[in-house]
């Protein structure tokens, strides 16, 4: 049999390392037609050691023969790697709280922190660094390997590491398909019973046909028909942007509206679970002080997070990761997300449709630049991943809204090869979510005082 090596980096991650895990001692191809080696990898022994234990557990339990490994050398992981999954956040929440607060504090609309606005800008910088360096390590011990990476901010990374290393790169996310699943409740029929086009920018894409996948009827006019009846306030956190979005510019964004708004200058107004963000008592508590508790982070005002008895059980980040690391083989099922997909149809050159990836455009999407990193739908075979381009042109406003965006892009990794926090201010001020210019400053210098562990060390230049 074929030997296939996968390395996993960032082991540590409780979505990702443990989704794709489950998808590989699930695939009957990697358990019966290759020898299979899996390389676990994370800077931190401990998070390795716990995903370690947890994978052994799972193998065996599968009667899985994978050859399973755990280091925290980059190097050794990576060596005649045929891929490499990357999933990989220091402190996440910590930094994320800073990411989340402080632009809002000087000024900037922005209503999340994660892959778009001031606050992503510092998340792309933090983890631009290490990125590279995976990728260039990559360049000297597996040049032929594929990068598949679920890393955010997803576009930014991968773009930067199209761009500035020879390795081919992949950028996954399952947002088109929450998206799918938006529309299939308002159509009140089954997600897989609809096909799609959509595409955009990761985070900011839209539909710009569905269909039923049986039939090839045209899906929209019975959607303008749902949605007009839907009520106004249902999963407001996650429709009200959408929605509104849906009638400015007559296609249907995914994947909701705290990553949608993450674009644009209008969301506030579409959004009520703001104020619930990493939710703090200032009095009490001072933020980001290593030794205090870093406040709870709430994805939106829905009936899970609200709807709590005064003194019920609150499930933490801690109580996550520890049920999700207990091993139980009664619930290990498919993941959903498309990493193992993808090797499979490289690896044994089968040809597959995936709903959605992020690579440069090369003409995919009119109107983008060939070089800028998009999102819509790819052909995977044992050649590689194409884009599918959309037959359906995105509206001027849309195309406009992400041509800023990479423009952000060009002057982030300016701003990180210069070491430049004027670059950086430039990127900030292109932004729709921008402060003024005296908080601007002010706000990239104190962000570089409260990360300066873990961001490159910029200067006004």
């Amino acid at each position: 049999m074929r030997k296939l090596k996968i390395a996993l980096i960032g082991a540590g991650s409780v979505s990702f390392a443990l989704g794709a895990l489950q998808d590989m001692v699930l695939s009957p191809r990697f358990k019966n037609e290759v020898e299979l080696e899996i390389a676990l990898m994370d800077i931190d022994q401990d998070n390795v050691n716990r995903t370690y234990r947890y994978a052994s557990e799972m193998f065996k339990a599968f009667n899985h023969n994978a050859n399973l490994w755990q280091t925290t050398n980059l190097e050794d992981a990576l060596t005649k790697s045929d891929f490499a999954i990357v999933a990989i956040e220091v402190d996440r929440y910590f930094y994320w709280s800073q990411d989340f607060h402080i632009p809002r504090r000087f000024g900037s609309k922005q209503i999340y922190g994660e892959n778009g606005g001031p606050g992503s800008m510092f998340h792309t910088l933090r983890n631009l660094g290490p990125m590279l360096e995976i990728a260039r390590m990559m360049e000297k011990v597996c040049p032929d390997a594929w990068f598949i990476n679920y890393t955010n901010p997803e576009a930014k990374l991968v773009e930067a590491v199209s761009k500035l290393t020879s390795i081919k790169i992949v950028g996954l996310c399952h947002g088109l398909d929450m998206g799918i699943d938006q529309i299939a409740e308002f159509l009140e029929r089954k997600p897989e019973e609809i096909g799609v086009e959509g595409g955009g920018l990761n985070h900011f894409g839209f539909f710009t046909k569905i269909w039923d996948k049986a039939t090839g009827e045209d899906l929209y006019p019975l959607f303008h028909e749902k949605e007009k009846q839907a009520n106004r306030l249902a999963q407001f956190d996650h429709m009200a942007l959408s929605r509104t979005m849906y009638h400015t510019y007559g296609y249907y964004p995914y994947p909701g509206t705290n990553h949608c708004g993450e674009y644009v200058s209008y969301a506030e107004d579409f959004y009520a679970g703001l104020s619930l963000q990493y939710r703090y008592n200032p009095i009490k508590e001072k933020l980001w002080d290593k030794d205090s508790r870093t406040p709870e982070f709430v994805y939106s005002a829905s009936g899970n997070t609200l709807d709590k008895g005064l003194f019920a059980n609150i499930h933490t980040q801690e109580s996550w990761v520890e049920q999700a690391y207990t091993f139980n083989r009664e619930t290990v099922q498919g993941s959903n997300e498309y990493a193992i997909p993808i090797i499979e149809a490289i690896f044994f050159d089968d040809e597959v449709q995936i709903n959605s990836v992020n690579l440069p455009n090369k003409g995919a999407i009119k109107g983008l630049p060939d070089d800028m990193v998009v999102e819509t739908q790819a052909i995977v075979n044992g050649r590689g991943i194409t884009l599918k381009p959309m037959t359906v042109e995105l509206p001027t406003a849309i195309i406009g809204t992400i041509h800023i965006q990479g423009t952000i892009h060009k002057l982030l990794l300016e701003a990180f090869e210069e070491n430049s926090k004027t670059k950086l201010l430039q990127a900030v001020l292109l932004d729709p979510q921008a402060p003024t210019y005296y908080q601007a400053c002010a706000m990239i210098d104190e962000m570089c005082v409260l990360q300066k562990d873990i961001l490159p060390k910029l200067e006004w230049k």
